[in-house]
Order: C-alpha cells, then sequence, then structure tokens
C-alpha cells in the first residue's frame, strides 16, 4: 500500500488523484473508489481508507502528512447517563502527523476535524464530554509537531451512527476525506478507550 504523499503543481497528489484549487480529487483509477459504510453502498472517489497517508498544509502552508490509524466506538454516556448529547456514541480517531520542518495542523477552535453522514454533521471541536476527555491531554490534536518525528494524536466526535466520513481540512482549502468502518478498526485509540468507564 502506498504511503507516501507528494506535492504536484497545481494541487495536492493523494495517491493517483490530485486536488485542484480545493476541489475534488481526479484522476482516480475506478478501483481506488471506496465504499462509503453506512450509506446503503454509495461511492466516493475522494475518500481514504485507514492507513493511508494524506498530505494537507499547516498552518504555515508547509507539508504535512497526516495517517488515519484506527477509530473505535463507545458509548457516549458511559460515565453519565445525564449528558445533553445527541449521538449516542463517543467515536475516538487515532491518527499521526509527520512534518519535515514541524508545525501544527490548527487549533480547537478552528474546528476543522468533522464526521458526516448524508446531511448529517458533528464537529470535533464542538464535544467536550468524552468518556476520556481530560486524560488524553498528551494526545492532544493541536500540538506542534516536532520536525521529522511522528506525533500521535487522538481527536473525538459525538456521532449518532456507526460508519460516514471523517473530514480533515487545513487553512488552505483542502480535506481529506476518509471512510470509516462501522466497527472498531486499526489501532492508536487504546489511550482513548481505556478510560471510557474508569477515571483517570
Amino acid at each position: 500500500m502506498k504511503k507516501a504523499s507528494v506535492r504536484a503543481a497545481g494541487g495536492v497528489r493523494w495517491g493517483g488523484g490530485v486536488r485542484r484549487g480545493g476541489g475534488e480529487l481526479d484522476s482516480r483509477a475506478p478501483e481506488a473508489v471506496s465504499q462509503v459504510p453506512g450509506e446503503g453502498g454509495a461511492t466516493d472517489p475522494a475518500l481514504r481508507q485507514i492507513g493511508q497517508t494524506v498530505t494537507l498544509k499547516d498552518d504555515a502552508g508547509r507539508p504535512m502528512q497526516v495517517t488515519l490509524t484506527g477509530i473505535a466506538y463507545r458509548d457516549a454516556f458511559a460515565k453519565d447517563k445525564t449528558l445533553p448529547l445527541n449521538g449516542k456514541y463517543a467515536l475516538a480517531v487515532a491518527f499521526t502527523m509527520k512534518s519535515a520542518t514541524g508545525g501544527n495542523l490548527g487549533q480547537r477552535r478552528d474546528s476543522h476535524m468533522k464526521w458526516a453522514r448524508g446531511p448529517e454533521m458533528t464537529e470535533a471541536g464542538n464535544y467536550t464530554d468524552a468518556p476520556w476527555d481530560g486524560c488524553i491531554d498528551a494526545f492532544t490534536p493541536y500540538a506542534t509537531v516536532e520536525a521529522d518525528e511522528e506525533y500521535k494524536a487522538i481527536t473525538d466526535l459525538n456521532v449518532p451512527v456507526k460508519g460516514g466520513k471523517l473530514l480533515i481540512k487545513d487553512h488552505y482549502g483542502n480535506t481529506a476525506r476518509r471512510a470509516l468502518p462501522e466497527a472498531d478498526t486499526g489501532t492508536g485509540t487504546e489511550p482513548a478507550t481505556k478510560f471510557t468507564t474508569q477515571h483517570c
């Protein structure tokens, strides 16, 4: 599986497609089209899968490699049944960030990480009641990444159903879109999920 993403004139190249001016990916091979879990078999040629790397731009406009490594669904009300939440699941999303120059990819108030399924959408920045909230500060996705060092991050979203898409945007109009499985997949979420029912 190819993980490396490279800059190309006129856009950001993700595998076999080129994003032009913040638009959709094109020039994708037919086999690269992804099924979107939970959306009746709908397809989206821009979707990437867990384990694939995309290149976004950090806040200074420099390349930042982002790789989704794992997701996990947990009961959003595991510790508090009275929370005023719209979604039944706390979705933990683990990913790595790496940059040759160092940098960061947005701040919490930017709400640059979102979950979507059809017309439904929720933002990571608006969710502060995950069962593990306050236990995974060392994995914040808003940290400054050191040059040439892989940084492991975890974000969380309150979602109503399993599946859908994860959207990660930068300040330059680029969006990494991921197809999310309907079951726990991959690695990296353990630092969060171990606190689903226990206190940190």
